[in-house]
């Protein structure tokens, strides 16, 4: 291994270091308590925070007792418009909430048994194992515990896919755990509730969910197809790169939408999670019975670990009781949470997107939120998106020289390998095309289980392109070269042996003599 590619895998162990370092501070908390704070606090927290993080745009609803106490935009939402907390955004896996309602009132309506397999509303769902194909039920997908995973299913199906297509896709899918046995998140367990919604409705999921709880909430502005949303004015989505925000078209795939597209605002949001605080309730509008409430909002007992009940995490903030669900598609990130006890949430939505955002800047964003809806005084410390983004750029900088003078040096190789044995030229060469391969399956395997603690898997199409554009650049510096120089040492290495001819070249010990 040369010493240039030794520098490239250092810069790779510094950034981790780096990454692990924000990911620490994020997660410190406050120390001084106040009281409950004005309006005037919660401004000034979030201005902070979004110039800071280099976000681009932030709407906000607070509510307190069934009541918005404070709703505002900060930024813009592209196309010279302001963010308003009514401005439209995709909300990624917060869609999750309102599939288990539209499930659990079919369960009200006699419709769905819990505890039937999907089979029996779907009679043609399969999974590459047999027996989970029947196995497999409708609280299964609600809790997470179908045995499913990414890691078992990390196909990329195209955007235009219908949710039909996506779910009979799913025979490709291996299980990765005992079906019941363990939490795995898995976004096509939802895909498949939008499904079974539609089979039982006769209805589109997005018309179910629009005449059920949109239209009775008073939630005008969301929306669960996409040409409603792309005439409502979506706010401008961003990736980030190196700390930079890029704006990107957004991308609604149709065979997850039960799982992650529906767009709504932090306004409607805040509606809905008032509705769950109220038993299901709000106004003269009735979604959930609040015995369906209980039953969305508590994890399950037989299932060890699991925060996570149907559509819904359940935990606790401070010692606080909190519950509510967040989410993120390729170019928007959505929070909402509802301090159970306190009867006070808050729903938030931002333009932007990017993995390590959710543990730095989303995270100090929800820590110092709730912290203010108790009443204490939040800690506005904390690493920095902008001290992310220069950490990887100089990372990135450092590698890029590193590779360029690597190459530089690979034009001696040919007169080198002369003076090698066969052994010697593998030696040197197998680093280049092993550890690549090594990096890629760490990626695929372990790379959820770090930094979410989740079976997510890596793929350059998605989570690359979208959600760690600038860390799929430093994998690819780290990667390609080491890929290319190995097979360009190959090449290189047999041409001058033949050129030299096997009796000119050394030969193990003979060739020494």
């Amino acid at each position: 291994m040369g010493p240039w590619a030794r520098q490239r895998r250092l810069a790779a162990v510094i950034l981790i270091g780096a990454l692990s370092a924000a990911t620490a501070m994020a997660c410190a908390s406050a120390d001084a308590a106040t009281g409950f704070p004005d309006v005037s606090a919660i401004d000034s927290f979030v201005d902070k925070q979004m110039r800071k993080h280099r976000i681009p745009g932030i709407s906000l609803v607070v509510f307190e007792d069934g009541e918005a106490t404070y709703a505002k935009g900060y930024g813009a939402a592209g196309q010279g418009q302001p963010m308003t907390p009514d401005t439209p955004m995709i909300i990624g896996s917060t869609t999750k909430p309102f599939t288990a309602v539209s499930i659990l009132q079919l369960v009200e309506q006699h419709l769905v048994d819990l505890d039937s397999p999907v089979t029996a509303y779907l009679p043609w769902f399969r999974v590459s194992d047999p027996v989970a194909s029947t196995s497999i039920t409708v609280r299964h997908l609600l809790n997470h515990t179908s045995g499913l995973s990414e890691l078992g299913y990390n196909r990329v199906l195209s955007p235009d896919a219908t949710l039909e297509q996506g779910v009979r896709d799913l025979q490709l899918a291996r299980l990765t755990a005992p079906v019941g046995a363990t939490f795995q998140y898995f976004n096509p367990n939802y895909a498949i509730l939008a499904l079974i919604i539609e089979a039982l409705s006769g209805q589109s999921y997005g018309d179910y969910v629009t005449e059920h709880i949109f239209r009775p909430l008073g939630m005008t502005n969301s929306y669960a197809d996409k040409e409603d949303a792309l005439e409502a004015g979506l706010a401008e989505g961003h990736s980030k790169l190196f700390g930079f925000p890029v704006a990107r078209r957004p991308i609604f795939r149709a065979h997850l939408l039960g799982a992650g597209y529906i767009v709504s605002t932090a306004r409607d949001l805040s509606r809905f999670l008032i509705a769950i605080d109220n038993g299901g309730v709000s106004g003269d509008a009735r979604i959930l019975s609040p015995d369906s409430v209980a039953l969305m909002t508590l994890p399950p007992a037989q299932v060890p670990g699991t925060n996570y009940g149907m559509g819904w995490s359940a935990g606790t903030h401070r010692g606080e009781p909190i519950g509510g669900h967040g989410g993120s598609d390729e170019v928007y990130s959505c929070q909402m949470g509802l301090l159970t006890n306190q009867h006070r949430g808050y729903a938030l939505l931002m333009n932007e997107q990017h993995l390590i955002d959710g543990m730095v800047a989303s995270s100090q964003l929800q820590i110092g939120l709730r912290d203010l809806l108790i009443g204490r005084q939040p800690d506005e410390g904390g690493i920095s998106m902008k001290l992310v983004g220069i950490v990887m750029l100089a990372v990135f900088l450092i590698a890029l020289v590193s590779t360029v003078r690597s190459f530089v040096r690979m034009r001696g190789w040919s007169r080198e390998a002369r003076s090698l044995t066969a052994r010697q030229v593998a030696w040197r060469i197998a680093p280049h095309l092993l550890v690549p391969a090594l990096t890629l399956i760490v990626l695929y395997r372990f790379l959820g289980s770090v930094l979410l603690r989740e079976p997510r898997a890596w793929n350059f199409r998605v989570v690359g392109a979208y959600f760690m554009p600038d860390i799929a650049l430093l994998l690819l510096l780290a990667i390609v070269p080491d890929i290319v120089q190995g097979i360009y040492m190959m090449i290189a290495a047999v041409r001058a042996d033949r050129s030299a001819g096997r009796a000119a070249r050394p030969q193990g010990n003979a060739g020494r003599r």
